[in-house]
């Protein structure tokens, strides 16, 4: 995920995405102004790099991964042999989930302010929402959407951070069906959002939101309930310096990825202690800017290592990474190489991670 974040007010929309196309041409993969730190931390202490909840595979993965390329102007389909199986072309896709059920694959664009529905078998975009090159929060409208994921009833939940709100969008008829987040207004207050990256539905039926903050406030993972209620939430370690795309992993278990240099990942509990980590300074287990992290079905955690050109699955217990896609530091778009990859996610992966698709229908608004 690139989150290219406009601060101190709203540029014009040209002046605003030649800015986006200029950093893309320099594939700088810089989410927006320097890390803020949060204030009052959850949790003190040295983190705890082992935790024996969290046991991994010595095989990488089975079956196959998708890999958003995003500088490649593609989607990929990888197995672990490092094949590529299958290649879809979407303008500059920043995210990429996908639907249960052999449905459509969800990828937004935060550089076209558009996101895609893209068939699975044929690689077309059947669906999109947003207009591609025109930001803003009319009907229609999006502003730097980030992850967004289909859902039962054809109903796609897009990230919209520029327009500080989470929305659920019903696919027949592109009205809003659900909002999180006032439009256009910054707070850490329940009920707005400031600098979030990620909404994701869980089994219950709430959405969890990391809202990355500003400087000065704090960083922060919540949950909120399709009524508006904000239902948990805490504030994250200061040793997180930009926290990214927060995931269950776990009964409890919520694993994301620091966006820095040297990167890191962090499994935290509902009190916000971590629990696991993984950070290398140097090397070649170090990360730059990792922004995804999931967890795959074998317990191996799968990592979008963005401004390494690669991913790369970590077996959690022996705390390194066991394999990889992409040469490290090289772009390019040969075999066992990425132009500018952002994210990468499991083929067949439900809702979020682990999260069951079957009893979630009832949970959501009606199609408007």
């Amino acid at each position: 995920m690139v989150h290219y974040r406009i601060r101190g007010g709203r540029m014009a929309a040209g002046a605003a995405l030649m800015v986006v196309a200029v950093l893309a041409g320099q594939h700088l993969m810089a989410r927006g102004p320097a890390a803020p730190r949060a204030i009052a931390p959850a949790a003190s202490g040295p983190p705890v790099h082992h935790y024996r909840g969290l046991v991994g595979s010595r095989t990488p993965f089975t079956g196959s991964i998708y890999i958003a390329d995003e500088q490649g102007n593609r989607i990929i389909k990888v197995n672990a042999q490092k094949q590529v199986l299958w290649t879809a072309h979407v303008p500059m896709p920043d995210d990429v989930n996908p639907t249960p059920n052999g449905g459509p694959l969800i990828v937004n664009s935060d550089a076209t302010q558009v996101v895609y529905a893209v068939s699975p078998s044929t690689g077309q975009i059947v669906w999109t929402y947003g207009h591609a090159g025109h930001y803003g929060s009319a009907p229609g409208y999006l502003y730097i959407p980030e992850d967004s994921y289909g859902m039962p009833g054809h109903r796609v939940l897009i990230t919209d951070p520029g327009n500080e709100r989470a929305i659920m969008v019903s696919q027949a008829t592109g009205k809003i069906l659900w909002q999180y987040g006032h439009t256009g207004v910054e707070s850490t207050s329940p009920g707005y959002l400031y600098w979030t990256n990620n909404a994701v539905p869980l089994a219950n039926g709430n959405i969890l939101i990391t809202d990355g903050a500003a400087p000065g406030q704090p960083q922060q993972v919540l949950e909120v309930s399709l009524g508006g209620q904000l239902v948990w939430h805490v504030t994250l370690p200061s040793v997180i310096s930009y926290p990214s795309d927060a995931m269950p992993v776990g009964p409890g278990l919520y694993a994301l990825a620091d966006y820095a240099k040297p990167g890191a990942l962090y499994v935290i509990n509902r009190q916000g202690q971590i629990v696991w980590s993984y950070k290398v300074t140097a090397g070649p287990g170090m990360l730059n800017h990792a922004s995804s992290i999931n967890r795959l079905p074998n317990g191996n955690f799968l990592v979008s290592d963005d401004q390494n050109n690669r991913v790369v699955v970590i077996d959690p217990s022996l705390h390194r990474i066991i394999w990889q896609y992409g040469t490290t530091g090289v772009s390019g778009s040969g075999p066992d190489q990425l132009v500018g990859n952002t994210d990468a996610k499991a083929v067949g992966e439900p809702l979020p991670p682990y999260v069951p698709w079957e009893g979630y229908a009832g949970r959501v608004p009606k199609a408007g």
